[in-house]
């Protein structure tokens, strides 16, 4: 795993999203949407706003691997990137007029699942928000008029893609060194999880959905296929390293 692009990416970005200037706009949306809109993304805030505890505490655990060596560094920068995340839906919430939140009953349970197994698990259900984040933000970027939302929107939806391409490098370090049949086993339970997820989260973000034109249904729809589309890439990295592995053997044995 190339750790040392991700540590140099996770410095820049990060410093933007500090500096970061927004439109000095009002908010001009109606109350029907500004209510359930401030109360979504005060959700997401919360989610962003973890300091990756249990996350390093697990990195610790790797930190010596020759294949994953500066991958604690890479990570401890990425939460890093996280709370600047937070920090711009924040602002994002107060320019809504919307409050935010101390504890919400779905980021509670995606914090406990997280510590349910090992390194390996917390990083998809890390992943399974960041999908679904993907979809939130980018319907966000092209549905919601307002200049302010849609800035940060549009660059939460950039950070959210490289964290996806970082979260694969490392999974794909991890998934080469089992069995096809143990990544069969991996993919369905973690299509499994994201599919629920993904309902769970609908639910739980109606009325934003409402406010801005979509179904619970379109954005299940959606998520899947951002999961299919990321398991796929996964895939052809598998199927190219088992190739690569193949053609190695025969030439030895020749």
């Amino acid at each position: 795993m190339n750790t040392q692009h991700w540590i140099n990416h996770f410095e820049t970005n990060t410093r933007l999203n500090h500096h970061m200037q927004l439109p000095e706009a009002p908010c001009a949306l109606t109350d029907e949407i500004r209510v359930p809109l401030a109360r979504s993304l005060a959700t997401f805030q919360l989610g962003e706003s973890g300091g990756g505890t249990r996350l390093r505490r697990y990195t610790r655990s790797i930190a010596t691997l020759e294949n994953l060596r500066g991958y604690q560094r890479a990570v401890d920068l990425f939460v890093a990137e996280e709370q600047s995340h937070a920090a711009l839906l924040a602002r994002t919430v107060t320019h809504l007029r919307g409050d935010l939140l101390q504890k919400q009953w779905t980021n509670s349970i995606f914090r406990w699942m997280r510590d349910l197994v090992n390194l390996e698990f917390n990083i998809q259900v890390l992943l399974t928000a960041e999908l679904i984040a993907e979809v939130y933000f980018g319907l966000l970027a092209l549905r919601c008029p307002d200049p302010v939302v849609q800035t940060v929107a549009k660059k939460l939806l950039r950070d959210e893609i490289g964290h996806l391409s970082f979260q694969r490098d490392f999974l794909f370090e991890r998934l080469k060194t089992l069995t096809p049949a143990m990544q069969k086993v991996w993919r369905l339970q973690f299509q499994a999880i994201h599919v629920g997820t993904a309902a769970v989260v609908a639910w739980d973000h109606r009325e934003c959905l409402r406010g801005l034109g979509v179904t619970q249904a379109d954005l299940r729809a959606r998520a899947i296929r951002c999961w299919e589309s990321f398991q796929a890439r996964v895939q052809r990295k598998l199927q190219a390293f088992e190739d690569q592995a193949r053609g190695q053997w025969v030439e030895t044995s020749a």
